[in-house]
């Protein structure tokens, strides 16, 4: 205790002042981690918020994925059920073509054999045929018939493919 008084006041000031700042400082430290604190969790429950968006999108897609899927399936079946069908529709539409051919040519064979003197062989031309109520109206009409329902045939297999061939024909 060599030093004076007066000497020892500046520096016991200097040494209270570094305490009260230190103290400052380590009262103010909670405050600093506090605010880091609760800038962690509103990162965390942002993140939290986009992953759970995320997962609820990636559900969605997955479900209309599944869907796709689904439908492909029902296409694939229903187009290798519409082959078939329409396969035997056409084989039914030249079986009723021919059919008919040759029942018009067995009605128009007596016509044929009826021909007036003078009128030849009874064999028409074409334009004959073609004529407003001419023989080749008839065929037309029964081709047009048959053709349509072809096409028919068609489009009903896609609604219909739970019937069996032997329950079409």
């Amino acid at each position: 205790m060599g030093q004076p008084q007066g000497a020892l006041m500046p520096r016991v000031f200097l040494q209270v002042e570094l305490k009260r700042q230190e103290a400052q400082s380590l009262q103010q430290q909670p405050d600093h981690y506090l605010g880091h604190l609760q800038q962690s969790v509103a990162t965390y429950q942002q993140q939290v918020a986009a992953y759970q968006q995320l997962t609820s999108e990636k559900e969605a897609l997955h479900r209309q994925l599944l869907q796709q899927i689904q439908l492909m399936n029902q296409l694939q079946q229903q187009e290798s059920w519409g082959k078939p069908v329409a396969k035997i529709a056409r084989q039914k539409l030249q079986e009723t073509q021919g059919r008919e051919l040759h029942q018009s040519q067995q009605l128009n064979a007596p016509l044929n054999l009826m021909a007036l003197p003078g009128e030849g062989t009874g064999d028409h031309s074409e334009e004959e045929e073609r004529a407003p109520g001419g023989r080749g109206d008839y065929e037309q009409h029964k081709i047009e018939e048959l053709e349509e329902t072809f096409r028919t045939a068609g489009h009903y297999a896609n609604w219909v493919p739970a019937l069996s061939l032997a329950s079409i024909w």
